[in-house]
């Protein structure tokens, strides 16, 4: 009841806009990106309304299959910072595009953000030991070059040789385990670029089966 509440609303607001107030929205909302690329949205979906009025279609009926300017600049948004982060790998297009996109739905809500949270927590916890054990390593083989000047403090090192190569072999397999967390991270950054792809396109599904 209340969402059908809320979408009679966003209706009534829509048929009482004119192409003037639409754009106005929209380019206000569309704050955050750059001027340019403003300049091309707005010129695209002016050309939608020329070719929408050739074709002998409402003003009216326009804005309407169009939606709330809000709700269509947070979907643009989603979609440029989504492109972004697929083009450049980086964990700011990642994050901003994520959090762009939980803005959409109230699933995104429940959903997407816990999700990414969770990877985001496993691939800190991994890294972690990683860099744990790495450190730990360094410091056992320090431990025993230096084992000579201290070896009446450190009398418990039976074979400082031996530790040393152990402690070596821990580094080593912290190193391999860090570049392996890396791996893991640009995989699970492809696979949430494609769940927000997927997840846009159908949020945007309605809108573009009334489009031209």
């Amino acid at each position: 009841m209340i969402l059908l509440k809320k979408l009679t609303v966003s209706l009534k607001v829509v048929r009482q806009m004119n192409k003037k107030q639409f754009f106005e929205k929209l380019a206000m909302n569309l704050k955050g990106l750059p001027d340019d690329e403003i300049k091309d949205i707005l010129d695209d979906f002016k050309e939608y309304f020329d070719i929408g009025k050739e074709r002998g279609r409402s003003e009216e009926d326009l804005l309407s299959s169009l939606g709330e300017p809000r709700v269509l600049a947070r979907q643009i948004k989603a979609e440029s910072y989504i492109k972004k982060a697929e083009e450049t790998t980086s964990a700011a297009n990642i994050t901003r595009a994520v959090f762009t996109s939980i803005g959409l739905s109230f699933f995104n809500i429940i959903f997407t953000l816990p999700l990414f949270v969770t990877v985001i927590c496993i691939l800190g916890v991994l890294f972690a030991v990683s860099v744990s054990l790495s450190a730990t390593g360094v410091t056992g083989v320090l431990v025993s070059l230096l084992y000579p000047l201290f070896s009446r403090y450190l009398s418990f090192m039976v074979n400082p040789v031996a530790v040393g190569f152990a402690f070596l072999g821990l580094c080593s397999f912290g190193i391999l385990f860090f570049v392996g967390n890396l791996y893991l991270s640009k995989l699970f950054y492809r696979q949430i670029v494609r769940y927000l792809k997927f997840n846009l396109s159908i949020i945007r599904g309605r809108r573009q089966t009334d489009e031209i």
